[in-house]
């Protein structure tokens, strides 16, 4: 036998002898499983593999799980987050403190006589209207005069409206306080529904700040326009006030015969006394509106600090016996702030 039909008969003898049968059943041998290539190794391999995405996904939702249940169950949370155990109402009670002792501070003429003052510039205008004067300025004189008593008028009638704007901010930060106060209690751990009401309290206080202080930036520009005209730095008249006085001693012996010129000579230096506090009034309110801005700025960082905490805070008790003092000086404050609005209310002129 060849070469070439020994193994065609071996082939056959190989595939009869897997397919036998033994009473009448047939018996397969079991096949070799098929030897895996490079390529099916490497595709079963990535077939098993989590997505990344998918992974982080899952994670993210594992670790969500773990801190609503740590953040809703406080004996564990306190186990690893322990409350603070200082005054968390100082920054507040220290910037409310402090807004009520400089406000205590303010030494400014009353807005009535300020205002009265406008009166007193107007008149002298007047006087030089209804004459036929000889100097060739007389027009930018009277003019002058006018609009510095108009601007008298305006910072007078900004200043008078501050007390009354103050007296209320300072009666609504004393009711936000006292709101607190209702809310908390020494010892007591804070929840985040202590928390969400305590943010929306410094929000008001926030706010109520904020007007006292553009009530100051509004009296700083008049007083900034009036003292500007007032030395005349926008006007014809180079010097300003100083110019006006010139003219009255040069129009005296015109009018001397008509007008009593001593007495309008002293209702001009009065209307000088009262410009030359000016820049003192200005300083005054200008220090406050610095100041204001700086309460501001520390109730917003305090706003925020409370709009993202959590379960970590311990209410000491002198968080509440601060509060309480700061409710005092407010009141006793606001108090002050009505009386003056009372007195201009009583001998206020409006011409």
């Amino acid at each position: 036998m060849n070469s070439f039909c020994r193994e065609k008969f071996m082939l056959r003898t190989s595939y009869w002898e897997s397919n036998v049968t033994v009473s009448g059943t047939q018996l397969t041998q079991p096949t070799q499983p098929t030897q895996q290539t490079i390529y099916s190794k490497a595709y079963n391999k990535d077939a098993t593999r989590i997505p990344p995405l998918l992974l982080a996904s899952i994670l993210i939702v594992i670790v969500a799980i773990i801190f609503k249940f740590v953040f809703h169950y406080e004996p564990i949370f306190e186990l690893f987050f322990p409350p603070f155990d200082w005054p968390i109402f100082r920054d507040l009670t220290n910037t409310t403190g402090l807004i009520s002792g400089q406000l205590a501070e303010l030494n400014i003429p009353a807005s009535s006589v300020i205002i009265n003052y406008r009166v007193t510039s107007q008149y002298l205008a007047d006087v030089i209207d209804r004459n036929d004067l000889s100097p060739n300025n007389s027009d930018e004189i009277a003019q002058y005069l006018n609009q510095l008593g108009d601007k008298i008028g305006n910072s007078g009638k900004t200043i008078e409206k501050m007390y009354p704007v103050g007296n209320m901010v300072l009666r609504e930060i004393v009711m936000e306080l006292k709101f607190i106060i209702d809310n908390i209690r020494s010892g007591q751990i804070l929840s985040q529904q202590n928390v969400t009401y305590l943010a929306d309290r410094y929000g008001k206080i926030l706010s109520t700040v904020t007007k006292l202080r553009d009530k100051f930036q509004k009296i700083t520009d008049e007083l900034d326009d009036l003292y500007i005209l007032y030395n005349g730095t926008h006007h014809q008249l180079a010097n300003g006030i100083d110019d006006v006085e010139l003219f009255f001693e040069e129009i005296t012996p015109e009018l001397g015969e008509y007008y009593d010129m001593e007495q309008l000579k002293r209702d001009l230096g009065y209307l000088k006394q009262i410009m030359e506090k000016v820049p003192d009034i200005r300083r005054q309110i200008h220090r406050l509106l610095s100041e204001f801005n700086n309460h501001r700025q520390i109730l917003i960082r305090c706003h925020g600090e409370w709009s993202s905490l959590r379960r970590r805070k311990l209410v000491s008790s002198e968080d509440t016996e601060s509060l309480e003092e700061v409710i005092t000086k407010l009141n006793r404050m606001a108090e002050t702030f009505m009386e003056k609005d009372q007195e201009n209310y009583e001998i206020r002129i409006y011409v």
